[in-house]
């Protein structure tokens, strides 16, 4: 009997042997931790459940006046005009293509559209006039080929 009683020391060693091992490579098993990444602070663009997005303008890209000269360009610029006074809007031109489609939408503070036109580009600057018959603040987009580019503010008092 003897014998007997040793095997199963050793069959008890070897399952407890075999469980240690299992439980340490189960522990040893783990992932490392993960590294941090460079953080993107470039900002996201937020879109608008409308459709509606956002777009800059350059300060520089369009004016208003009462006048203009004889290639478009303002003789005075003026922001302050009374009723019935004609608004002339110049863009000056340079860097685009002749020929390029030139639009102006011209709001009143009530936020509705009071004239719009369109004209290609065919100079160093293309106007558009408008006469306000109701006094208020303004608003004259510009758009070239229907990308906005100019955002004038006037009024009318």
């Amino acid at each position: 009997m003897p014998p007997i009683h040793r095997n199963r020391h050793r069959t008890r060693n070897r399952t407890l042997s075999l469980i240690l091992l299992a439980c340490a490579l189960v522990a040893c098993n783990r992932q490392a931790p993960e590294l941090p990444t460079a953080v993107d602070k470039t900002p996201t663009p937020k879109e608008d459940p409308n459709g509606i997005g956002t777009v800059e303008v350059a300060p520089d890209a369009a004016f208003v006046g009462p006048a203009i000269d004889d290639r478009g360009d303002l003789v005075t610029r003026q922001y302050d005009f009374a009723t019935g006074t004609t608004v002339y809007v110049s863009v000056p031109t340079k860097g685009r293509k002749i020929g390029d489609r030139m639009e102006v939408f011209w709001f009143h503070q009530d936020g509705r559209l009071r004239k719009d036109e369109h004209k290609k580009i065919a100079g160093p600057f293309t106007a558009f006039e408008f006469q306000p018959s109701e006094a208020g603040k303004y608003n004259v987009e510009v758009d070239v080929n229907n990308q906005p580019i100019a955002l004038v503010e006037f009024e009318v008092k």
